[in-house]
């Protein structure tokens, strides 16, 4: 049991990942969930394992004393401030330090290639669990659609895990290419690409249809690449599969769940009625200025009139907390309709405005997350301006800093070696983060969300070793 457990621990961490999201959606309750436990567990065991028995490093130890150096900074802050939830502030903490602190767990532990071995074989068991996961709710009839109105599907997911979904199918499918690939099979060649361009598909959201092209495109690009590279034999099978399938994807697009969400976001939009409005009552705006619009009453109470019926429905407490000028401000008198009915805008648009009253301490470090509340309502749906506001100048540079290394490590290794860093798993790898970091600034599931930052952090540990494991002599 040792001996096995020593050869699969990883796989099996890997593995578990798919099976918790569903254990979510199965056994959810009011207060959390027994998956949202585990991985609790999970983060703890991990450092202190490599702490105790693994003893760390230098390195370890310094990332890890900066992390609590800047924890510590963000919470006397909240003290100095006056924490409305010192409780609420901590676990959030805690879901956002779960990325780096077990990619850093990983960049210890993934030191071998059976260790390697180990976690891309658990990937692709992943992706082939969700894959039949999605299968059988959907033959059940009890998954639960991506939108709240019966349009798209993500199989066994509890609604606030409904974008995480996407942002996991995205990146396992990232590895399901890669395995297509690697086996060589024309039958697995075929069948892979065309279960996932059926996923993104039914999915519904607009991270996984763009996402779809980005993969296919990505593969297909590799592919010539190696070809021309290595002088290997061309995988015409494979090319023609996802070349054919980004086709049909483009074909089929209008009758998409995709589709029909945009369509229902267009209808929603009705650019020129303030502009219209105005024109009642003989007033062109189209040639005055931000400053000349929101100087004039007449203008700013139509404009005032627009915005409270646009946001009123997203944010109700939005008006009442900062006041309609400071809306017409930050949002700088704009008549763009799509914008100001935006979720996404409107929590920033709350977001900045409490950011504007907080004093240079807490933009360091960051203000309470209480500050939104506590249903989420109010919680931004972007990764990395949601760290800038959470967690200020300060945590934002941490975390971008952390980020950077891996990439620096990554680029350094490719410009030095080319021809021997062009390989399936490494174009997997770093396609995958492109795309998990990308998605961060459209998605707040990729940094915030602990059954997705447990991926970026394994691609990370992952790109640690393929840069240390290849460099000849480098002792990182």
């Amino acid at each position: 049991m040792k001996s096995f457990f020593k050869n699969n621990w990883l796989t099996m961490l890997i593995v578990l990942q798919p099976i918790l999201d569903v254990v979510a959606f199965f056994f959810q309750n009011e207060v959390a969930t027994v998956a949202g436990y585990i991985r609790l567990g999970i983060m703890i065991a991990l450092p202190l394992y490599v702490l105790i028995a693994r003893r760390g490093g230098k390195r370890f130890w310094i990332a890890l004393a900066i992390m609590a150096f800047y924890s510590a900074l963000h919470v006397i802050n909240g003290f100095r401030s006056g924490y409305i939830s010192l409780y609420f502030d901590l676990s959030y903490l805690v879901k956002v330090l779960q990325m780096p602190v077990l990619a850093l767990c990983f960049v210890c532990l993934i030191d071998d290639e059976q260790t390697k071995r180990q976690a891309f074989r658990g990937l692709w068991i992943a992706a082939g669990l969700l894959a039949g996961f999605m299968l059988a709710a959907f033959l059940t009839g009890t998954g639960n659609s991506t939108y709240g109105e019966g349009i798209g599907f993500s199989g066994w997911v509890i609604n606030d895990n409904r974008n995480a979904h996407s942002i996991i199918l995205v990146t396992l499918s990232v590895f399901a290419i890669c395995l297509a690939i690697l086996n060589g099979r024309r039958f697995w060649a075929v069948l892979i690409p065309f279960i996932v361009t059926a996923g993104f598909l039914t999915n519904g959201t607009k991270g996984c249809y763009y996402s779809l092209f980005v993969i296919f495109g990505g593969y297909l690009l590799f592919l010539l690449l190696d070809a021309i590279v290595h002088k290997t034999k061309l995988k015409k099978r494979l090319i023609l599969a996802l070349a054919a399938l980004m086709l049909v994807s483009v074909v089929v697009y209008p009758y998409t769940p995709r589709a029909r969400v945009s369509e229902a976001q267009a209808g929603a939009v009705h650019d020129g009625e303030i502009e219209a409005a105005l024109l009642e009552m003989n007033i062109d705006i189209s040639k005055m200025t931000p400053e000349q619009r929101y100087k004039d009453p007449q203008v700013r109470e139509v404009f005032s009139y627009y915005y409270l019926r646009y946001m009123i429905g997203v944010l109700p407490d939005l008006f009442d907390r900062f006041g309609m000028d400071r809306v017409l401000q930050w949002f700088d008198m704009s008549t763009d309709v799509a914008r100001l009915i935006d979720t996404r805008q409107i929590k920033l648009c709350y977001a900045g405005l409490l950011w504007e009253d907080c004093d240079l301490q807490t933009r360091l470090v960051g203000f309470e997350i209480s500050e939104l509340g506590f249903d989420g309502t109010h919680d931004l749906e972007n990764d990395w301006p949601a760290l800038y506001y959470y967690y200020g100048y300060f945590g934002l540079t941490l975390y971008g800093l952390f980020v950077l290394a891996f990439v620096l490590r990554m680029l350094r290794k490719l410009f030095s070696d080319f021809r021997g860093s062009l390989t399936e798993e490494n174009f997997s790898l770093a396609l995958s983060l492109a795309l998990l970091l990308g998605l961060a600034q459209f998605s707040g599931a990729v940094l915030r969300r602990p059954n997705v930052s447990i991926y970026l952090a394994l691609v990370l540990g992952l790109i640690w070793y393929q840069a240390r494991k290849e460099a000849a002599g480098d002792e990182a």
